[in-house]
């Protein structure tokens, strides 16, 4: 078995039998904890045992860091197995790190929350710089600036609860929309109300478009969102087709118009390829001539 890994290093082909004392968790941070997929992994290897090998690196001579498998070492753990079939290879910390990106990504068995916390381990742990990093994980410097950018929004609480799985990993996206500071009462709705991704989604977008001192209210009762959504329709009432076309034309430029102010806020164009951030400049110089003809349009509507 040949895996492509950081450095041309490649996992041994033929698995060994691991003492599970000697498997150390030193990368666990990296992963995500899903504690429904941990259960069922306990009672898979009840039922059948271990199926795939764990695939570990030897950093140290005579112990072995868990780059693969956690699931099942944490399962093997709870059995009181005294050792695990799995695939080492000799590596640095910082190759090991990599791997665990390499090793995942086939299998899509990796989120980008965890995409972003090993870059961002990489980054301000191990002190490569972006371009470093896209180098040894085989990636474009714009992923690796947007992995590293997701983490740097989130606050310290929502990592940790993401990472702990107390929380969706696909939350992480919709927390770093909200400023860092904000992101605390958001945290405590979503766990009050144990709002779905959908339901945290439209809550983010209505409170990145309603002012500061409607937040509280919109966090209090955040289902109220699809309700008002249905309200807003009722606004249509007694138009004509026309009239309503134009009112929704106008009420989705609004919207769209906000939301792109606050992609491009949290969203540096610096951050991306050479020719990705001229194309992007491009757009945006081909929005402004149509933001000035729109606003030309509404002040001529608007003045007496």
């Amino acid at each position: 078995m040949t895996i492509p890994l950081p450095q041309a290093v490649t996992i041994q082909e033929e698995a060994a039998t691991l003492p599970i004392e000697k498997i150390s968790e030193q990368f666990a941070s990296l992963r995500i904890v899903d504690p429904q997929a941990e259960r069922a992994m306990l009672k898979s290897m009840q039922k059948y045992g271990q199926q795939t090998p764990v695939v570990v690196c030897r950093i140290e001579p005579g112990s072995y860091a868990l780059l693969d498998g956690f699931k099942r070492l944490r399962a093997g753990r709870q059995l009181g197995l005294k050792s695990l079939t799995g695939r080492f290879f000799e590596a640095s910390v910082r190759a090991g790190k990599a791997a665990i990106l390499q090793l995942n990504r086939v299998g899509k068995s990796i989120s980008s929350m965890e995409e972003a916390m090993v870059v961002h381990s990489l980054c301000h742990e191990d002190g490569l710089s972006q371009v470093e990093i896209a180098t040894l994980v085989g990636r474009h410097k714009s992923w690796v600036s947007r992995r590293i950018a997701l983490i740097a929004r989130l606050s310290d609480e929502a990592q940790e609860s993401i990472g702990l799985g107390l929380l969706p990993a696909s939350l992480g996206s919709e927390l770093a929309r909200l400023q860092r500071c904000n992101q605390h009462q958001l945290l405590e709705s979503i766990r009050k109300h144990h709002l779905t991704w959908r339901e945290t989604r439209k809550v983010v977008t209505h409170l990145l478009q309603r002012p500061q001192w409607e937040h509280e209210a919109i966090l209090r009762d955040p289902r109220a969102v699809d309700a008002k959504e249905e309200v807003d329709t009722n606004l249509e009432r007694g138009l004509s087709p026309q009239a309503k076309d134009l009112h929704r034309r106008l009420l989705t430029m609004e919207r769209q118009c906000l939301q792109a102010a606050l992609s491009l806020e949290s969203t540096p164009l610096a951050q991306f390829e050479t020719e990705e951030e001229t194309r992007l400049r491009n757009s945006c110089r081909q929005a402004l001539t149509s933001l000035d003809r729109v606003r030309q349009a509404l002040i001529s509507e608007l003045t007496p």
